[in-house]
């Protein structure tokens, strides 16, 4: 079967992206779908998670595992088909294509159809509708120019503390 997923962007009412691909590919070839389709730096890390109607994130498709004691239980896109999740319209994902700004895509899927006889002139996955520009990736030397994030910014603040209190990406709810 081959599955059509909708990227839509928060940031850009005029962003949208369709992408085809088989049931049988890869969370992984789906990442690289959309990269290709967005013009990404695909050397960016990103992570799916399948979601519910309200957009809360459940189950997590990473691209590695960065803390094996964290992420013990969670799926690597290389080893998780489409399939895995028994795909239906409707279903949705969120895709964090940025870490450094925690910045997402909304995905659902909108159709499901058998393959076709001239699905084999086509090379799958396969975007069949591009609206509007993507959302730009931040670059960590574009971070690391901002004054907000110089190193020296607190030089002089004998308020700063080492220990800003970040354990944990997942500690924030976006």
């Amino acid at each position: 079967m081959i599955i059509k997923y909708r990227l839509i962007s928060g940031e850009n009412e005029d962003f949208v992206r369709d992408i085809e691909i088989h049931e049988e590919n890869s969370f992984l070839d789906l990442n690289l779908a959309i990269q290709d389709a967005c013009n990404f730096d695909s050397s960016f890390l990103s992570t799916f998670y399948l979601s519910n109607k309200s957009w809360d994130k459940l189950d997590e498709i990473v691209q590695d595992k960065i803390d094996a004691e964290t992420q013990g239980d969670v799926l690597l896109m290389e080893d998780t088909r489409l399939s895995h999740f028994d795909p239906q319209l409707g279903q949705r994902y969120i895709y964090i294509f940025d870490f450094f700004s925690i910045r997402a895509f909304f995905i659902e899927i909108v159709n499901i159809r058998n393959i076709e006889k001239t699905d084999h002139l086509l090379e799958f996955p396969i975007c069949t509708l591009s609206k509007g520009k993507a959302p730009e990736q931040v670059f960590i030397d574009d971070i690391a120019e901002d004054e907000e994030f110089n190193d020296n910014y607190y030089e002089d603040d004998d308020d700063y503390d080492d220990d800003l209190g970040f354990d944990n990406i997942d500690d924030y709810d976006f």
